[in-house]
């Protein structure tokens, strides 16, 4: 498991020096239905990436009330930020 982290580590870094994007995360659910790796053993591996995306930036936007206060309530009840949660939601649209 360590030299798979490493591996994944070290392919992020080439990457995103060679101008590259991270691929958007996906579930193992969808990793599976994918016959491509039909057969596959799997194994769950978290690797920090996000020091790839460079430092963070604040920025100032703005969104209706309403939505705003349904990002508040599904971050909280899902233990995420509404950092985070706009982020993510931008990688998966631009897929």
């Amino acid at each position: 498991m360590d030299n798979a982290r490493e591996a994944i580590d070290l392919w992020c870094e080439i990457v995103i020096e060679d101008g590259g994007d991270i691929p958007v995360t996906k579930t193992l659910t969808e990793h599976r239905a994918n016959p491509e790796f039909a057969g596959w053993v799997w194994a769950v591996i978290e690797v920090p990436v996000e020091r790839y995306f460079g430092p963070a930036e604040k920025l100032n936007i703005t969104l209706p009330r309403l939505l705003l206060a349904k990002i508040d309530e599904y971050t909280r009840a899902h233990g995420e930020t509404r950092s985070g949660f706009l982020a993510e939601a931008a990688r998966v649209a631009m897929r």
